[in-house]
Order: C-alpha cells, then sequence, then structure tokens
C-alpha cells in the first residue's frame, strides 16, 4: 500500500471574546473530521482567540483563555494531527503562533516569522516575527518544556510536515521551501486572509505554484466570517498537490460555521517525483551541507496516524486534467438556485455581494441586532444597500421561496423616504418601488414643514433670513435638510429598535461630500469602501443579474442630492467632476502615492479625449480633489464603522491614515500649474 494521508482544511467562523462558542466550533470540527476519517487537520491563524483582537492581546487574560483552550483540545486529540493558531507570550515577548497538537499532547509551536504590517495590517504593534532557523524550548506554566521554532514534524502515517502561518507564505523567501528541501512533504499554511475583489485568483496561482515548485501537498485555510473589525474574511480554503488544486473548499458560507474541505494525499507520489528531480536533490544536499543555514529539527510525534486509503486512481498520461469550474468554491451558490451561472464579467460584482452580505450578517448576527433601518432616498447608494440587505437574507435561507424570504425581510428592514419642495417624484416612486419588491417595510414623509419651522426658528434667533438668493446660505440651506432627514431616520430606528445604516460611498468619503449629521448618520456603513463607479456599474449587473426591476427607476437618473431648488437641476457630478475621474483620481493619489504633478502627467493621455484637450480643466479637477482629499480628513474620522473590500480604503483606523492638520498640498499644486501652462505654451 502507498502511504497516503487523509488530510483537511477547516474554514470556521470566529469570534473575538466568544471563547466557549470559539471552544465548541473547534470541538465540533475536530469530532466531524473525526467521523470522516481524518488524519491531519488544518485549522485557520489565531482561531482559538479570533483574530482581530487588537489589544485585547495586551491583556493577560487573553492569552490565560487562548493556552487553556488550547490544552482542552489536546485533552480530546488522539488519533489525528491537529494544527491550531492562538497569540502565546515568550520571554516577555508575544508571539502569533500555529501550535501543533497529537495524541493527546502539544507537541510543538510554530511562530509567524513574516508579520502583516501595512495597509489594514498592523501586527508589529502587538507581536514579535521569528526567524525561522531559530528554535527554543517553550516552558509552560507547569514546568512542561514544548519546542518552538522553525520545526518539522514526522508523524507515523503522515511523514514529514511542517507550517508557514499566512504572510509567510505570501513572501519570495519562504520558510516552507526550507522545510520541504529538509524532507517535509506537507506544508500546511493556517492564514487569517482577509477578502479583497479577485484576491481568490491570486491565492489559487499562488499555491500551485509553490506546491509545484517545492513539490509538495500544499494545505491553506483561511478564518470566514468577520470576526470583530472592519475586515470580512471569505473563508478561501485549498489542497494542492505537485502543481495541481485538488481541492477548493466553499466561500462565503452563509449558513453554516464550519467548513471541511477533505483530499486524500499520495505522499509516496511526491516522495517519488523528489527523487526523480536533480535539481531537487541538489539543493537539498546542499541544505545538508549548510549553503541554506542549519536544518531545521524534526519534532516526533508519538501514535499512528495511518490513513488506510488508497489515493484515487490518476487520469491516463496522455490526458490533459480539465479546467475547473471558473470559480469552484461559489459553486454551492450555484447549485442552491441563489445565483445562475457566473461568467468572468459576473465574479467581481458578485464577489462584492457576497462579501458585503457577509458582513451584514456577521455584524448584525453578532452585535445581537434584529433589526435595521436605512433612509431610502431613490438614488444609488441606498439602493445598492436596500438590495444588499435583501441578498443577505436569501444567502441566509436558500431553501425559502422568494416570498418567503420577503416576508423575513418585512420583519428585519424598515426604510423611509424624507422628502421637501426640492424633491422630484421619480425618487419618491423609485423608493417606494424598491422597498416594496424586496419586501422592506416603507414610510413616505414629507419634512418642508419641519424645514421651514427650523428656517423661522433661526430666522428669530438670528435675524437672519436665509434664501437661495444669497450664494452664501447655498450650503447651509442644503445641510439642513440632511440634518433634519439625520434626525428623522434616527427616531425611525429608535422607535423600532433598529441598526440605522449609513449610505455614504468612497467617492463621497474622499472629498467630504457629505453632511455631517446628516447623510452620515448612522453606525454601519456597509458601501463605503465602494467607489461611486463601481456602485454604478453594481447596481447596473444587478438589475439584469437578479432581475429587479425596480433598480431601473433609480439608474435611469442622474446621481443627485436633491437639496437645491429642482430648477437648478443639480446633480452629483456638477458638484464635483465626472465620477469615473474623481475615482481615477483618489486611485493615484490614495493608492500609489502620487502627488498633483505626477498624476497630471501620468493620467492625461489617458483623459485627454475625455477633456477635449483642454488640460486646464483636468488641472482644476485634481486642484478641487487634492483641497477637498486634504479638508475632508475631519469627516472621516467620524465616519461610521465600514467593510473593506477593495484594494485601499479611506478608514483612517485601519486604512488612509492622512493628518487632519496639514497646508493642502499649495506648493505641490504650484508645480503642477506651471507644467500645465508650459504644455499649453
Amino acid at each position: 500500500m502507498s502511504k497516503s494521508v487523509k488530510a483537511a482544511t477547516i474554514a470556521i467562523n470566529q469570534t473575538v471574546g466568544d471563547w466557549d462558542g470559539n471552544l465548541n466550533r473547534i470541538m465540533q470540527a475536530i469530532l466531524q473530521g473525526r467521523s470522516q476519517g481524518l488524519k491531519l487537520l488544518l485549522f485557520p491563524e489565531m482561531c482559538l482567540s479570533g483574530y482581530s483582537l487588537g489589544d485585547r492581546l495586551l491583556m493577560q487574560g487573553t492569552l490565560r483563555r487562548s493556552w487553556q483552550m488550547l490544552e482542552e483540545i489536546a485533552s480530546i486529540i488522539r488519533d489525528e494531527v491537529v494544527i491550531i493558531g492562538l497569540p502565546i507570550e515568550h520571554r516577555n515577548t508575544l508571539y502569533n503562533v500555529a501550535a501543533v497538537v497529537a495524541n493527546g499532547q502539544i507537541c510543538g509551536l510554530v511562530p509567524k516569522e513574516n508579520l502583516a504590517t501595512g495597509d489594514v495590517e498592523y501586527e508589529s504593534r502587538w507581536y514579535a516575527s521569528w526567524l525561522s532557523s531559530r528554535v527554543e524550548t517553550y516552558t509552560t506554566s507547569d514546568g512542561r518544556e514544548i519546542p518552538m521554532g522553525g520545526l518539522v514534524f514526522e508523524a507515523n502515517g503522515i511523514g514529514l510536515f511542517a507550517i508557514e502561518v499566512c504572510e509567510d507564505g505570501w513572501k519570495g523567501i519562504r520558510p516552507g521551501s526550507r522545510y520541504a528541501l529538509a524532507g517535509a512533504t506537507i506544508l500546511l499554511n493556517p492564514s487569517a486572509s482577509w477578502f479583497t475583489i479577485g484576491k481568490q485568483r491570486t491565492r489559487r496561482h499562488m499555491i500551485e505554484q509553490t506546491s509545484r515548485e517545492d513539490i509538495c501537498a500544499y494545505l491553506y485555510t483561511s478564518l470566514m466570517g468577520c470576526d470583530s473589525t472592519r475586515l470580512i474574511f471569505d473563508g478561501a480554503s485549498f489542497i494542492a498537490v505537485n502543481g495541481q488544486i485538488a481541492e477548493e473548499g466553499r466561500r462565503f458560507v452563509f449558513t453554516d460555521d464550519v467548513t471541511i474541505t477533505t483530499s486524500i494525499v499520495d505522499v509516496s507520489a511526491l516522495e517519488r517525483a523528489r527523487l526523480e528531480m536533480g535539481s531537487w536533490r541538489q539543493q537539498s544536499e546542499q541544505l545538508n551541507h549548510g549553503v541554506y543555514g542549519d536544518l531545521p529539527p524534526i519534532v516526533h510525534i508519538d501514535g499512528v496516524f495511518e490513513s488506510n486509503v488508497e489515493p484515487p486512481s490518476a487520469s491516463p498520461y496522455w490526458q490533459i486534467a480539465p479546467e475547473p469550474s471558473l470559480d469552484p468554491s461559489l459553486e454551492h451558490h450555484v447549485v442552491s438556485g441563489l445565483v445562475p451561472q457566473i461568467t468572468w464579467q459576473d465574479l467581481p460584482h458578485l464577489e462584492l455581494e457576497m462579501a458585503l452580505s457577509l458582513g451584514l450578517q456577521e455584524y448584525l448576527k453578532k452585535c445581537g441586532i434584529q433589526k435595521v433601518a436605512l433612509a431610502l432616498s431613490g438614488g444609488r447608494d441606498s439602493t445598492m444597500c436596500a438590495v444588499l440587505l435583501r441578498r443577505m437574507v436569501d444567502y441566509q435561507n436558500p431553501t425559502m421561496t422568494a416570498d418567503e424570504r420577503r416576508e423575513v425581510l418585512k420583519n428585519l428592514f424598515v426604510t423611509a423616504y424624507m422628502g421637501t419642495e426640492n424633491s422630484g417624484s421619480a425618487t419618491r416612486n423609485a423608493a417606494k418601488s424598491l422597498a416594496e419588491e424586496l419586501g422592506a417595510i416603507h414610510y413616505d414623509g414629507d419634512i418642508q414643514d419641519a424645514l421651514e419651522t427650523h428656517l423661522a426658528v433661526f430666522k428669530q434667533m438670528t435675524g437672519i433670513e436665509m434664501t437661495w438668493a444669497e450664494e452664501r446660505f447655498d450650503l447651509p440651506l442644503q445641510n439642513v435638510q440632511a440634518r433634519l432627514r439625520g434626525s428623522l431616520i434616527w427616531m425611525v430606528a429608535n422607535v423600532h429598535n433598529a441598526l440605522l445604516l449609513t449610505t455614504s460611498n468612497k467617492s463621497e468619503a474622499a472629498v467630504g461630500y457629505t453632511t455631517m449629521d446628516g447623510d452620515t448618520s448612522g453606525g454601519l456603513a456597509p458601501i463605503a469602501d465602494v467607489p461611486k463607479s463601481l456602485v454604478i456599474e453594481w447596481l447596473n449587473w444587478a438589475a439584469g443579474f437578479h432581475a429587479y426591476e425596480s433598480i431601473a427607476l433609480v439608474s435611469q437618473m442622474p446621481s443627485t442630492a436633491e437639496l437645491r431648488p429642482q430648477d437648478s437641476a443639480q446633480t452629483d457630478e456638477d458638484d464635483l467632476m465626472p465620477f469615473v475621474i474623481l475615482d481615477q483620481l483618489m486611485y493615484h493619489f490614495v493608492q500609489l502615492g502620487l502627488e498633483p504633478l505626477e498624476i497630471c502627467q501620468r493620467l492625461w493621455p489617458t483623459v485627454r479625449a475625455y477633456y477635449g484637450g483642454q488640460l486646464q480643466e483636468f488641472g482644476t479637477h485634481i486642484e478641487l480633489f487634492t483641497k477637498k482629499i486634504c479638508f475632508a480628513q475631519w469627516k472621516r474620522e467620524r465616519f461610521a464603522i465600514s467593510f473593506r473590500v477593495t484594494s485601499f480604503d479611506l478608514d483612517p483606523k485601519t486604512g488612509f491614515r492622512f493628518p487632519p492638520v496639514q497646508a493642502p498640498f499649495r506648493v505641490e499644486l504650484a508645480e503642477m500649474w506651471e507644467w500645465i501652462n508650459e504644455q499649453d505654451c
């Protein structure tokens, strides 16, 4: 019989501080794996305590409870090897560790070598990194000694295996390659890999390539759900063998807290492949002679972990393996009937929808929220938020009929339209139609009397009568309407004991095109990391993909705040600039870190035709954007909690940490205008 291992990755939905729940879910997965005869089980990074602990990591209770959970888990482990993540303190320093547990014992601890620091990640605030060549002894409170460091493990029936934690697998010089050359045929990567649009393809290619280069089986798993913060975990998991994805786990699972992905790994075939590879033998020999540093020590695990299964027979060698479906991790949603067949064009929009719907579910579930309120304006942003909430209900209840899910939404979701004489009938009708189609409770109100009362009281207090005829009153007359709506929708939320959603998008956040304590009111901002251009694209896609007829009523109107008199024909793009330009400026300024002159020089060839060759007009837009993104930082400091779904975000707590007090690029803008004037000459 060839040597083969029945192995599994576990994607699991954990919550920071939910010690009993976290332990129970892990125990459930272990017992389920045991019933399937699994011998090697990989859990995600930090899954005992939850990944997003923040400064709870600095509390001794967090470390103590995490270790107690590990020992409790070890006490039930017998005929399987389990890898599980937690924080520990060693020599007065914190480490992000993967523990290897087998036969009732904690056999070894492997600390993370490459800390995830930068962008939204901040691991170096709490943890120290660990060189894989460093090996020490961890001493428990009761005097037990456990090896700790860059270790290779050997278990009868499994063979040699090793671990690299999350970020370790993403770096060019990986600890896993050294372990593989030392003989490990199975590499395991416990991760807390957060979602962004398109990241799954990157993961898939990386894991295929790694397993091919190291001639190994590579097991990768991650958290799913949202454990405490703005990051969404999609539950990605893979088992790859020598360059081929053997199994890819389900992502965006709404109905289960644990997802197990299994495969039989033919270790004998991997060992044979290494024997046949001359370059592999050469590098392995160099490691044995110290060229790549000392050999990692091997920890022998007591017990027998034979799977007693034969690997599946390979296809005839002349047949090329068929390509997998477009995205195997989402196929379960197609099978359930919740989404039609997916094309490449659908995938980014569907991923965005599922991520935000999952984030909404996790926030509501883990905070114990039973109802949600939303100011439904008939515009694109509030429409997207409303549709996402409906999709969340759909994913949660795949076996229900559409009418039954509408009833669920009626008990969950309340909306309100609050018009003035500046509002149009088109937005009022669009809001009403959307609420009816989705199944939400909907209120339709007129706040003109309240607006006039506010203006009358203000005149009584100050002697100032504000009218649209005077330009200096334009902003306060607009803002008072938004703040009245904010006050009323808060009242609706309070009466229904509901969480109020904020509808601001990423483009508005960038330039401060939002009224503080008005349309920024709310506790959660689902689309705050979605630029307006993508909001527009997503709604157009959703209207066809999900056949929501009422979206068309919204999409046929230009984006407008409807705060000025109707004869002014106010639109958002007239107030700012075309969103397609604004969103490109945001990307180049924030993500690429370019100054105004660099942005102008780089983007001008692309947008020249859009401006009809008028470089001065483009320069005006760059200057407007630069000043607004600087002045709007104080607003971003006060925005509601949001979800990260794109490659960069503007959240000052986790993403774009921009100074609220600064000179707004005066020198840099002067350089840009000097260059523009030279081009015009």
